[in-house]
């Protein structure tokens, strides 16, 4: 221990070393911010050797941070009930309706060529227009019936947890956007909070110092520093989660807590904008792991559908070939064949062809074709659906599901601890080890300052 007059003689020969170290020490607490930060994302693959080495904890946690982030997301902010009863049936079949009648035409034409092949070759050129065009015009209402359908037994053929969840691992970028821009506020307190932490945890280290000179005691201020700024840094976003006033004038809250409100719409704009956009939810539904249950729901309405309106196709079969628009449409006046009018000539002559056409119909039908042959047009149909709504009415389902104020304004008024919950976890995940580490550099910045120090001072 020396007195105060050797401390005293020691700061005027070596002053510089006396002023650098607690700006030496706020370098250790910025530094091991930003390694401890970097240490979050980074590196995506493990890299060391053998045991020894790192992986980012957001890559290497993913899986449970998904899994965490999806059990918050779901249903408690959102639920897919709730998004597909905003949807109108009947304005998404409108928007549709063009391109749909197309698509319609070249799926009934395919399945019937496939399953009702002896009926489809014997029909007549313009029956199978007749035909095609009354199953255009029967599509809009079987496209409302069949939305309701998807509506009505949603649960069955989408799961909103599963899709969020692939979306958030297939595109590890997504996961690190998330933590990054909505705890963009709170990353760069962990910067400034390290530096105004290590600076007056210097000031203490230059007086441990200048009564001791103590080698130890640089290394030791440096892994008390690395490990006092990262817990404290940590402990400040969080906690408390009300506000509180401490020595009677300082009042403080969790940051988190604090811009609860703008963290609410950078989350929600996230979630809105690159996780459950119109795009990925049509696609998920269409193409996910649940497809084969809304390829049923389809097959189901089409198929009560189809038997409604055509009757089984016996209405078809019984159908006049001067019913036809193609017929219907010639007009012969007033001319006349050996005194008989070429009208009645060429009613009766479509009353001849009409018999054979009725009796291929019957014959070709094959009504145990009806159920796969429904099957079929839903496999079909969900295949080019997300197409055609994201090409005619994409606008209209980003306007009516409306993710991101929905996200926003529940998570704004979730609990203290529910809020928490949405960013705690990364952070929670390797707290520990991301504390140790700024000890450790820190510790090793303190050895280097005490080298340099004793250096100067012989």
């Amino acid at each position: 221990m020396q007195t105060w007059a050797e401390i005293t003689d020691d700061f005027q020969r070596n002053w510089p070393i006396y002023v650098a170290m607690p700006f030496v020490a706020a370098l250790i607490g910025w530094s091991t911010k930003l390694v401890a930060i970097r240490m979050m994302f980074r590196p995506y693959e493990f890299k060391g050797i053998g045991a020894l080495g790192w992986q980012g904890i957001i890559p290497r946690r993913a899986p449970q941070m998904v899994d965490i982030l999806c059990d918050t997301l779901t249903p408690r902010l959102i639920n897919t009930r709730e998004i597909a009863e905003r949807i109108d049936p009947a304005e998404l079949a409108a928007r549709i309706d063009r391109p749909l009648r197309v698509e319609v035409s070249r799926i009934t034409r395919k399945v019937l060529a496939e399953y009702q092949p002896t009926l489809w070759n014997l029909l007549p050129s313009p029956a199978k227009d007749f035909l095609i065009e009354r199953v255009q015009r029967s599509a809009p209402d079987a496209a409302v019936l069949m939305f309701d359908g998807i509506v009505d037994r949603v649960d069955e053929v989408f799961d909103l947890k599963t899709m969020a969840t692939n979306e958030f691992l297939n595109d590890p970028t997504t996961l690190e956007s998330m933590f990054k821009e909505v705890g963009h506020r709170e990353f760069a307190f962990i910067r400034r909070s390290g530096f105004v932490f290590g600076f007056f945890i210097g000031l203490v280290q230059v007086a441990v110092w200048a009564l001791t000179h103590n080698p130890w005691v640089m290394p030791l201020f440096g892994l008390f520093t690395g490990w006092f700024t990262d817990w404290a840094a940590l402990r400040l976003i969080f906690y408390p989660r009300e506000p509180k006033k401490y020595l009677g004038f300082i009042k403080w809250q969790g940051l988190f807590q604090q811009h609860r409100i703008v963290v609410a719409q950078d989350y929600g704009s996230l979630i809105g904008t690159k996780v459950l956009t119109p795009d990925r939810l049509i696609r998920s539904l269409c193409t996910g792991p649940d497809t084969a249950q809304a390829e049923q729901v389809l097959a189901e309405v089409l198929e009560a559908t189809l038997r409604e309106e055509l009757g089984d196709l016996n209405r078809y079969v019984d159908i006049q070939l001067r019913d036809l628009p193609l017929f219907k449409e010639i007009d012969f006046g007033s001319v006349q064949v050996a005194g008989i009018s070429a009208g009645r000539l060429f009613d009766g002559f479509l009353d001849i062809l009409s018999g054979p056409t009725k009796g291929v119909a019957r014959v070709g039908l094959d009504l145990t074709q009806i159920e796969p042959m429904c099957a079929a047009f839903a496999s079909e149909a969900l295949a080019v659906l997300p197409d055609l709504l994201l090409g005619s009415a994409e606008d209209y389902l980003a306007e009516t599901l409306d993710i991101e104020a929905t996200m926003s304004e529940k998570m704004a008024a979730m609990t203290p601890e529910e809020f928490e919950g949405v960013l705690r976890p990364v952070f929670r995940a390797d707290e520990k080890t991301l504390i140790m580490v700024g000890a450790l550099l820190g510790f090793l910045v303190g050895e280097v300052q005490v080298f340099i120090v004793e250096h100067l001072t012989h």
